[in-house]
Formats: structure tokens, sequence, C-alpha cells
């Protein structure tokens, strides 16, 4: 197979098997800055973890796959196939990786897919909307001001128009969006060969990459109702 038709059959591949409810949420991560607050390593919810990130995190602490389940990982509760859940500890039901006293998490670099793509990608979200927006979250409390603010910005509103109509810009960066998702998750040799077919550049969190993200997002997700969250957090 020369490189058009495997350009061809990614595309092919692409509008099929992406839904277009994925963007946003992309776009949204991007965006998105983790506060710090440790909210989403507390509580009574389960961190699904599946054999792949199981092995990421073996490897951080050099043992073998079996070791790392045992000592990290519990059954899941949901009995989902391949799928254990990280033990949670103490009192507030901690993550067994939250350090309580630093503020932070123990394995960051190897962390599990479910803990890089909260709060705006979470697989399982509590409400059936396109996002979910945590009252609890800091990163999201100052994410919800952030669109509240360029929502009404004259510069972002050109930017949204300028998007809206170009259809080869918004092909390009859907295909960005992708590719950033495959590194946000680990997997660069997938990110640089989507790269690779298409033709598009590894994206940076630049500003302009952000910007268009931004655009992408007031363009397709509804603000109306933002000025209704509150935040209910310690932060």
């Amino acid at each position: 197979m020369d490189l058009n038709e495997e350009k061809e059959a990614f595309r092919e591949w692409f509008q099929s098997q992406i839904p277009e409810t994925q963007f946003p949420q992309i776009a949204a991560q991007v965006l998105f800055e983790c506060m710090n607050c440790n909210e989403c390593c507390r509580g009574e919810e389960y961190g699904p973890v599946d054999r792949e990130d199981l092995l990421v995190i073996a490897r951080s602490f050099e043992l073998s796959e079996a070791e790392a389940e045992a000592r990290f990982t519990n059954p899941d509760p949901e009995e989902r196939v391949g799928y254990r859940v990280l033990k949670s500890i103490g009192p507030e039901r901690n993550c067994c990786f939250l350090d309580e006293k630093a503020h932070r998490c123990m394995i960051y670099e190897s962390r599990p897919s479910i803990c890089r793509t909260f709060p705006m990608l979470n697989p399982d979200p509590e409400c059936e909307e396109v996002i979910c927006f945590y009252p609890e979250c800091l990163g999201t409390a100052k994410f919800v001001d952030m669109l509240r603010e360029k929502s009404r910005d004259p510069d972002v509103k050109k930017e949204i128009s300028r998007l809206q109509k170009g259809t080869e810009r918004l092909d390009v960066l859907k295909l960005m969006q992708f590719v950033w998702l495959q590194q946000m998750a680990g997997k660069t040799a997938e990110a640089e060969d989507i790269c690779r077919i298409t033709g598009v550049k590894i994206p940076s969190r630049d500003s302009a990459f952000k910007r268009d993200c931004l655009a992408y997002f007031l363009m397709t997700i509804s603000t109306d109702g933002l000025d209704e969250y509150e935040y209910d957090g310690k932060g």
C-alpha cells in the first residue's frame, strides 16, 4: 500500500469511527489546566486500569505485571472485561498513588489513561452531556471562568467565524486534535504514524493550537447555562 492509499484508508476509518462529539471533548482537554486540587483522587469513585496501564505502572516501579496488579489494584466492581481498579486507602478513600502531603500524584508520568484524560474526556461521565463540568474540580471552575470571559471576546468570535468558513482548516484541526489525544495517552508511535500518513504536524499546546481549540469548542458547544455553574470544592 502506497502513501496515498494509506491516507485514504485512514481518512475513511477516521470519518467512520471517531464520533463528532469527541472533538469538542479533546478541545476542552487541550484547554484544561489541572490546579492540583486532588479532588479526582479522592472519594468512592474507582479508577479503572487496563493491561496497558498496568504494564506502564509496573515498569515505573520495576515490578512484574502480576506484582503491580496485586500491590496496587483490586477487582473491578463493575466486572468490566480486561479492567482492574486502583486501590483506595484511608478514611477519604484516596487513590493509593496520591501523596497527601505533597498534593501530587506519585506516578504522574506513568499515570493511567483515565487520569490523563479526566475530566473533559472521561469515558464514563456522570451525565449524558458531551462535556461534564464537575463542581468539585478547581481546574473545571477555572475552565468555566475562562469560557465565560472568552465567549464575549470579539477576537475569539472572529476566530470562530474563520474556522466556520474554512472546511480544510477544520479537517486539519480535527486530525491534530486526534494526534494530540494519542500523545496524551502515551501513544507516541501512533501519533507519529498518523502525522506521516496525513501530513499534519504534531501539535503542541502553543497559543495557535489552543486558540483554534477554543474557537472550535465555542463553535460546537453551547455556553448557555454556564452562569449557573458553581464551584463546590475546597480550593
